[in-house]
């Protein structure tokens, strides 16, 4: 059975009036398949690439306690940085300067990895959806004609 892209499929399957629409509307979905296919993939390698921290960061100024110190009238010491780690609240630790930029590096990743991971699950449905059509669809066409 030699077929051709434009309509050679139609005559062959023996249906002209709905293969025709049958076809374009399976190529569409194969076509959006792929695509979704690809931006999983590109999504999960952004996602590898990111060194994610989840938790928040807090600056805070300090009295120290000395009768004679500074901080007694007001002029505080700090700003230190605490880090809490998420679902461990209340265990804040200290972050040193030397290591102020990679936390709050950590933390934007972790909060990329989150909007990431939302849109893996938004194509993962859509994919989901388009593979369910695409199915009807070539059910559609490989029926035998009535």
């Amino acid at each position: 059975m030699m077929t051709d892209d434009r309509g050679g499929l139609t005559e062959a399957l023996g249906d002209t009036i709905g293969a025709g629409t049958e076809i374009a509307t399976v190529r569409r979905l194969l076509h959006q398949s792929n695509e979704l296919i690809n931006n999983i993939a590109a999504l999960t390698d952004k996602r590898a690439e990111l060194n994610p921290l989840p938790g928040s960061l807090r600056k805070r100024h300090l009295r120290c306690g000395k009768r004679s110190c500074r901080c007694r009238s007001g002029a505080l010491h700090g700003p230190y940085y605490y880090f809490e780690p998420s679902r461990q609240h209340g265990k804040w630790r200290y972050v040193p300067k030397e290591r102020l930029s990679e936390v709050r590096q950590g933390i934007a990743d972790w909060k990329k990895q989150r909007e990431i991971d939302e849109m893996l699950q938004a194509c993962a449905a859509e994919l989901d959806a388009a593979l369910k059509a695409l199915r009807q669809g070539v059910e559609l066409l490989v029926q035998p004609p009535e």
